[in-house]
C-alpha cells in the first residue's frame, strides 16, 4: 500500500509548492507595477468623483500593440441614477460604425433615445473594436464593472474566421478548444507572463509580427477558408459558446441584453474568393470557363435570358463556385425572379471563402440561441430580417451599406431605430413609440458634414487595395462610392450652410456636445473667435471630458495671450490623455511655458524639466522643452541656467545621434542650430547646421 505521508509530500512538492511560488510571483510583479491591465475600463478620479475611461491597452492581449486597434474614447461616471439611461455597445467594426467616425448607430441611437426619452440623460457607450469577434467580446463582457448600464446591444459575427483566433486571421493559430482559447488569453493577463514575453523580446527582438502596421482587409486575404474547411465547425461551436457566455454574463451584470442579427451585403458584395472544386478534369474546367465567359458577356448586354442559361450550366460543372451563385442572383433578379435570385446570394454569401462576412451559418447560431432564452433582461432584434424588409423586393445592398458589411447612414438608422423600439418599450411599456424619421435623426446629428466627404474618400482609398479589385463587381462598387461622394459634397454645401444649418439645432435646444465641436471648428476656420470660444464653453456644460475641447481653449486662448486662463483648461486635459506620452509631453510642456509666461519661473521650469527628464523618447517635444528654457534663462540673464540648459540640450542630442535616433527625427541638426542660435551659441549653432557636431 502506498504510504499516505509519501503521497501527501509528492503532492506538496509537485503541486502546491511551484503553485505558491508562480502565485507569489505574480503578487510580487503586481506590487511591481509589472505589465499593463487588461481590463477595458480603468476607474479614475476626476475632481474628486469617480469615473471609469476606457484602457488603451485592452486589445494588445489579442493584437500586436504596433497594429493601434484599441477602444473609443469613453469617460463617464461611475455614478448611476434614476434619471440616467446607460447603454453599451458591443461588437466590431460594423458596430463601432465604420467608416462614420461621428455617425454610426450608436450616435443614431442617442439621438432616437433622447426624443423619446425627454426627461432622461442618455449616455450611449461604445466598447466596440474593428477587426474583432466573438472571442474578444467575450472578454469585453467580462471587464464590464456590473451593474454599469442598463442595457448591452450585442452586433457581432462578422470578424468570426478572421478575428482572433480565427482560422482565417493572421496572427493567432487557430485552437479547436475554447478552453484552451481561454486559458491563454487568462495566462497573457498575468504579470507572469508578460514579464517573461518581454525578457524573450528583449533578447530575441526580431519577432517581426510585433512591429505590424495596420493594412486593413489585405492582411487577412492569404487566408481563404472554404466552406468545407473541417475547421468551420469549431468557428461555429466557439461563437455560439461565446455568444451565449456573453449574454449570461452581461445579464448576471444586471444589464438587459439586446441580440442583434448581422445585416450584410447579400446584393452588391461579390465574393472576395471563390473556391473551385478540386476533382474537375481538364475537359470540365475548360467547359466552366466557356460558359462562364458566355454568362459574363450576356450579362453586359443585359441579354438576361441567356445569362442565366450560362450560369446554370457553369454550376451543373462547378455547383460550390461562389462567384458563379453572386452572378446567376443577379441576373435573376434582372429578370424579376427575386425569390431564387435571394437563395443563389446567399449561396454566394455562404461559399465566399475569405470570411469577412457573417454567413447565414452565424445568423441561425443568433437566431436560435434568442429562441433558447426567457426572461425580462432578453430581448432579441432580428435586424437581419429587417434589413431584408426594408430592400424589397431585392435583398440588401447598397440602399442601406456602404460595401460588404458596413452601414450607410440609411442602414445605421435602420439599426437605430429597431434597437431603440426595443429599449423604449422596456422602460415604457404602455408608450406608443414611433422611431424619428431619417431625416429628422440627420438633422439632429448633423448629417451629413465634411467628415463625411473624407470618411468615403479614406473608404474609396481602402477599396483600392486587395481583396477589393478581385470582386466580379468592383467597377460598380468604385462608381458606387464616386456618385456617393459627389451626393455627400452636394448635401453638405459651404462651411456658412453647415454653420446656418447647426444654428438652427441649437436654437431648438436638440444639440448634442458633437454638434457644438463642429461649429468651434467651422467658426475658427471663419475667424469668429467668439462664437469659437463660445461653442466650446457649451460642450464643457455638456459633456466635459473631451481632450480636444480643452487643447482648443487653451490654443485660442494662448494666441490671445491669455495666460492665466489657460492654465487651469491644461490641467483639466490631463486627465484624458490615457496614459500616452505624447500628449503628456506635449501638455505638460505646454503647461511650463504658460507658468513661465505668468512668471511662475520655478514652476514653469520645473514643469518643463520634468518633460526633459521623464518623456526623452519624445524627441520634438523634449527639444521645445529645452528651448523654452534657454529663452527663459536668457530673457532673465541667468548665464548659470542657460549654460546648463545648453550643456544638457547637447549632451541628450549627442545620445540620440550615437543611438542613431537622429533618423527617427531628421529635424535634429536644424533644430539643435536653431537652439544653439537662441542661446547665443553661433559656433555650436554653425556645427550642428553642417551636422558636424560629435
Amino acid at each position: 500500500m502506498p504510504n499516505p505521508r509519501n503521497i501527501a509530500f509528492t503532492i506538496i512538492t509537485t503541486v502546491v509548492i511551484p503553485l505558491l511560488f508562480f502565485a507569489l510571483l505574480e503578487l510580487g510583479l503586481r506590487v511591481a507595477g509589472v505589465g499593463s491591465s487588461f481590463e477595458y475600463f480603468h476607474e479614475i478620479d476626476i475632481d474628486g468623483t469617480p469615473h471609469y475611461q476606457e484602457n488603451p491597452d485592452f486589445a494588445d492581449q489579442f493584437y500586436p500593440p504596433s497594429l493601434n486597434i484599441g477602444p473609443l474614447e469613453n469617460t463617464f461616471t461611475t455614478e448611476r441614477s434614476p434619471e440616467l439611461v446607460r447603454v453599451f455597445v458591443l461588437g466590431g467594426s460594423a458596430a463601432l460604425g465604420f467608416p462614420h467616425k461621428n455617425h454610426g448607430f450608436d450616435r443614431l441611437l442617442e439621438a432616437q433615445l433622447r426624443a423619446a426619452l425627454p426627461s432622461q440623460r442618455i449616455e450611449v457607450i461604445n466598447t466596440a473594436m474593428t477587426s474583432v469577434n466573438s472571442h474578444v467580446v467575450y472578454a469585453v463582457a467580462n471587464s464590464l464593472p456590473a451593474d454599469s448600464a442598463d442595457f448591452a446591444i450585442i452586433l457581432m459575427g462578422n470578424n468570426e474566421v478572421v478575428g482572433p483566433y480565427g482560422p482565417g486571421t493572421f496572427n493567432q493559430n487557430f485552437l479547436a478548444s475554447i478552453g484552451v482559447i481561454r486559458g491563454l488569453q487568462a495566462l497573457k493577463r498575468t504579470s507572469t507572463w508578460q514579464a517573461l514575453n518581454s525578457l524573450i523580446q528583449q533578447v530575441s527582438p526580431n519577432d517581426a509580427m510585433q512591429e505590424l502596421e495596420w493594412e486593413g482587409m489585405q492582411m487577412f486575404t492569404s487566408n481563404g477558408v472554404p466552406q468545407d474547411d473541417p475547421r468551420m465547425a469549431g468557428v461555429y461551436s466557439h461563437y455560439e459558446d461565446n455568444l451565449v457566455d456573453v449574454i449570461d454574463t452581461l445579464r448576471g451584470k444586471g444589464m438587459h441584453v439586446i441580440l442583434s442579427s448581422v445585416p450584410v451585403n447579400l446584393r452588391h458584395s461579390a465574393p472576395f474568393l471563390s473556391v473551385r472544386s478540386g476533382d474537375l478534369s481538364e475537359e470540365e474546367l475548360n467547359q466552366w470557363r466557356g460558359l462562364t465567359r458566355r454568362g459574363a458577356e450576356s450579362a453586359d448586354q443585359e441579354n438576361w435570358d441567356d445569362a442565366v442559361t450560362g450560369f446554370r450550366a457553369a454550376l451543373e460543372i462547378d455547383p460550390e463556385y461562389a462567384d458563379t451563385h453572386f452572378r446567376l442572383a443577379t441576373a435573376l433578379e434582372n429578370l424579376g425572379n427575386h425569390q431564387e435570385a435571394e437563395a443563389h446570394y446567399r449561396r454566394a454569401l455562404d461559399l465566399d471563402a475569405l470570411r469577412f462576412r457573417a454567413d447565414s451559418r452565424i445568423n441561425e447560431i443568433i437566431r436560435e440561441v434568442a429562441a433558447g432564452l426567457e426572461g425580462d433582461d432578453f430581448s432579441f432584434v432580428d435586424s437581419a430580417a429587417t434589413f431584408e424588409q426594408a430592400s424589397q423586393p431585392f435583398q440588401p445592398g447598397w440602399n442601406l451599406l456602404l460595401e460588404h458589411v458596413h452601414y450607410d447612414f440609411a442602414g445605421n438608422h435602420l439599426l437605430a431605430a429597431e434597437l431603440s423600439r426595443s429599449i423604449v418599450t422596456r422602460l415604457v411599456p404602455a408608450g406608443d413609440f414611433v422611431p424619428l424619421p431619417a431625416a429628422e435623426v440627420a438633422r439632429r446629428v448633423g448629417f451629413p458634414n465634411f467628415d463625411t466627404t473624407a470618411e468615403i474618400e479614406n473608404l474609396q482609398g481602402m477599396i483600392q487595395q486587395p481583396p477589393f479589385p478581385g470582386q466580379s463587381n468592383y467597377a460598380q462598387l468604385a462608381a458606387f462610392l464616386d456618385g456617393k461622394r459627389e451626393r455627400v459634397k452636394a448635401a453638405v454645401g459651404s462651411s456658412a450652410d453647415v454653420i446656418q444649418k447647426r444654428k438652427d439645432i441649437v436654437v431648438s435646444g436638440l444639440a448634442d456636445w458633437k454638434i457644438y465641436f463642429e461649429l468651434a471648428v467651422l467658426n475658427e476656420r471663419q475667424r469668429n473667435a467668439t462664437a469659437m470660444y463660445y461653442h466650446l464653453e457649451r460642450i464643457l456644460e455638456i459633456y466635459p471630458h473631451n481632450r480636444e475641447t480643452y487643447m482648443k481653449i487653451a490654443q485660442a486662448m494662448s494666441r490671445d495671450g491669455k495666460w492665466n486662463e489657460v492654465i487651469p483648461y491644461l490641467e483639466r486635459s490631463l486627465y484624458y490623455t490615457r496614459g500616452d506620452e505624447e500628449k503628456i509631453a506635449e501638455t505638460i510642456g505646454w503647461l511650463g511655458s504658460a507658468y513661465l509666461r505668468t512668471g511662475d519661473y520655478d514652476k514653469g521650469t520645473e514643469l518643463l524639466l520634468q518633460v526633459t527628464k521623464d518623456y526623452p523618447e519624445q524627441i520634438g517635444l523634449t527639444l521645445r522643452a529645452y528651448g523654452n528654457l534657454i529663452r527663459n534663462a536668457r530673457d532673465r540673464g541667468n548665464d548659470t541656467d542657460l549654460d546648463r540648459y545648453v550643456t544638457d540640450v547637447q549632451r541628450y542630442a549627442r545620445s540620440l545621434v550615437r543611438q542613431e535616433k537622429d533618423k527617427e527625427f531628421p529635424l535634429l541638426n536644424q533644430r539643435m542650430s536653431q537652439i544653439m542660435t537662441l542661446a547665443g551659441y553661433d559656433e555650436e549653432a554653425a556645427e550642428w547646421a553642417k551636422g558636424q557636431t560629435q
